[in-house]
C-alpha cells in the first residue's frame, strides 16, 4: 500500500484516496468534532475553510495533503473511530 504522505495531492490517484478519507470524516463526524480533531493534530481550526462538515473535511484533508501529513490524519481517525475506520478501510490497511 502506498503511504498517504507519498501521494501527490493533485494526482488522480491521490484524489481518490483523499476523497475516501474526506467522505469518511463527513459521514462520521460533526463540524465541532472535525475542528476538535484538527486542533488535536496541530491545525488551528480557524485555518479551515467553511462551516459545514463537508467544507471543513475538504479543507482539512487538503491542508494535511499540502503539508504531507496525511499519515497524521490517518492515525487520528483510527484513534477516534477505530471500528468505523477499520470497517471502511480494512482491505486497504492489510
Amino acid at each position: 500500500m502506498t503511504e498517504l504522505d507519498e501521494l501527490d495531492p493533485l494526482a488522480d490517484g491521490a484524489r481518490d484516496a483523499t476523497a475516501g478519507v474526506r467522505d469518511f470524516i463527513v459521514e462520521n463526524m460533526t463540524s465541532d468534532e472535525i475542528e476538535s480533531m484538527a486542533f488535536e493534530i496541530g491545525i488551528d481550526p480557524n485555518d479551515l475553510e467553511g462551516e459545514l462538515p463537508q467544507e471543513l473535511a475538504q479543507s482539512l484533508v487538503l491542508l494535511m495533503a499540502r503539508r504531507s501529513e496525511l499519515q497524521l490524519l490517518d492515525r487520528a481517525l483510527r484513534d477516534l473511530r477505530p471500528v468505523e475506520y477499520g470497517k471502511r478501510f480494512r482491505a486497504k490497511m492489510d
